[in-house]
């Protein structure tokens, strides 16, 4: 879920807006900012990808290839899931 640019400030500040452990985001070498959260979604099959028809958009696309939500970065999107599937603030 690599974000450019994003500092750990920025990360630190964002995680001050997750409620949630498991949704708080960290960096893990080889991959980027992730989430105990977002892994087991993406080990489901879940993915976050750009749009085709609206570049600089991104998708959340579920396991069976339905897309669930989208947002102008995938950090925005990350927020988003967490609010719909975890009940976030």
């Amino acid at each position: 879920m690599e974000e450019r640019e994003l500092t750990q400030e920025i990360i630190d500040e964002i995680n001050k807006g997750i409620p949630f452990v498991d949704a708080k985001l960290y960096w893990k070498e080889g991959y980027g900012w992730t989430s105990q959260y977002w892994e087991k979604l993406y080990n489901s099959g879940w993915r976050m990808v750009e749009s085709k028809e609206e570049p600089g958009t991104f998708l959340a696309v579920n396991e069976k290839g339905a897309t669930i939500l989208s947002a102008d970065s995938k950090i925005a999107l990350f927020k988003l899931l967490v609010n719909f599937m975890v009940g976030g603030g």
